[in-house]
């Protein structure tokens, strides 16, 4: 936003927040001017109009409300208060905008020395046209689902949870991604002190393998005598369609539901899959009874777990009290550098599964050389230098 814009929002704001009507009227014109002077080409367009049209239904819905629940008498003046305050506001935040963008919000909050309300503001509006997205598919969904050309009003919290569970994992998505330019404002320290083993991370996109090339690698490695533990999550089909997901003990062979496909009407958390307890108590079961400077293989984190949530703070527990001498992880290629700038790990490997058939020699190979010398090695397994394969 230019300075004259910017200033006319300043003063707006201030008048439409003083106790006098005289006051917030002027905030209403100087709110008015914001948008003429901020829009001046695009201000007759249609998205303008339904912009303004939008802000003055809802501050009407709203003081009507507070006229309603204070009486006529005095209602009436605390609404016409309370519309003229919130038009003047949502004229001006609607301005703002068209006009600013995340890295403008984080800019301005770091030189109030707010940066961590910078950085959560900017989050905010860019996850906006995600979730505006999302609300779409949902509706089209509800719509298709009961045979109408627009889902009835019955179905309304239906759509409210969807968007919610969309908000939360949008949410997450956002502040990964923004771990990834350097923005760690918005993360806590996932270990802390705790010392961090040595990391072979297997990565690539979701459906391209990582679970087969873990799972291939943990016979391997436990055939081998490695004291390996943990868990991996494989798919479950049916007539060649994925419609869940199930845990995998790697040292007790025991398998526990995780999550089934119900479709996006009835998911959790913004996907199309209902998880169960069982899994996730499976998998805290897997990661903390392993031996002592054993061999953990994880799959998969993902971005639930870089927030703390899902699998992590079973994890989290079994690298505190039972510290591993290696990880194996399973990641999304796009979480990667998130995930080690929180866990401050040194000695890491990274294996593309890309890579093909040669990405299960080098996983095998990368625990060969960052096993500890503290653990004694199986017969015939010898010890290799560290190598890192992008």
């Amino acid at each position: 936003m230019k300075r004259l814009p910017l200033l006319t929002a300043v003063v707006a704001l201030v008048a439409a927040l003083l106790p006098s009507l005289p006051a917030q009227l002027l905030g209403l014109a100087l709110a008015g001017a914001t948008v003429l002077l901020a829009e001046p080409r695009s201000f007759p367009t249609r998205a303008v109009l339904h912009s303004v049209l939008l802000a003055a239904t809802a501050a009407g819905a709203t003081a009507l409300a507070v006229a309603w629940s204070m009486g006529l008498q005095r209602g009436a003046y605390v609404g016409l208060t309370v519309f003229l305050r919130l038009l003047a506001l949502l004229l001006v935040t609607t301005v703002a905008s068209r006009r600013l963008d995340a890295d403008d919000l984080h800019l301005l909050a770091a030189r109030l020395h707010l940066p961590r309300l910078g950085l959560a503001l900017g989050l905010a509006l860019n996850s906006l046209p995600h979730l505006a997205e999302a609300g779409r598919d949902a509706w089209i969904a509800l719509a298709v689902r009961s045979r109408r050309r627009r889902p009835r009003l019955r179905h309304l919290p239906r759509l409210a949870e969807v968007l919610l569970a969309h908000t939360a994992r949008i949410a997450e998505e956002a502040t990964a991604a923004a771990a990834l330019r350097g923005h760690s404002q918005l993360f806590r320290p996932l270990l802390g002190a705790t010392p961090v083993p040595p990391v072979v991370a297997v990565v690539g996109r979701s459906g391209t393998g990582k679970t087969p090339l873990l799972l291939r690698c943990a016979t391997v490695l436990a055939e081998r005598g490695y004291p390996l533990y943990g868990f991996v999550q494989p798919a479950l089909s049916e007539n060649g369609q994925k419609v869940g997901f199930e845990v995998l003990d790697l040292r007790t062979g025991r398998r526990a539901l995780l999550a089934r496909r119900v479709g996006l009407e009835h998911g959790q958390h913004g996907t199309q899959f209902q998880f169960e307890r069982e899994g996730f108590a499976l998998a805290r079961a897997a990661v903390e009874a392993g031996p002592p400077r054993g061999l953990l293989v994880v799959d998969e984190l993902g971005p639930v777990e870089l927030r703390g949530g899902g699998h992590w703070p079973a994890v989290h527990r079994a690298l505190s009290r039972r510290t591993p001498a290696v990880v194996v992880i399973g990641l999304r290629r796009h979480l990667l550098a998130a995930f080690l700038a929180e866990l401050g790990a040194e000695a890491v490997t990274v294996v593309d599964v890309g890579m093909g058939d040669a990405a299960e020699a080098a996983v095998l190979q990368a625990v060969t050389a960052a096993f500890s010398s503290g653990v004694e090695l199986p017969p015939g397994c010898t010890r290799g230098n560290r190598t890192e394969l992008e």
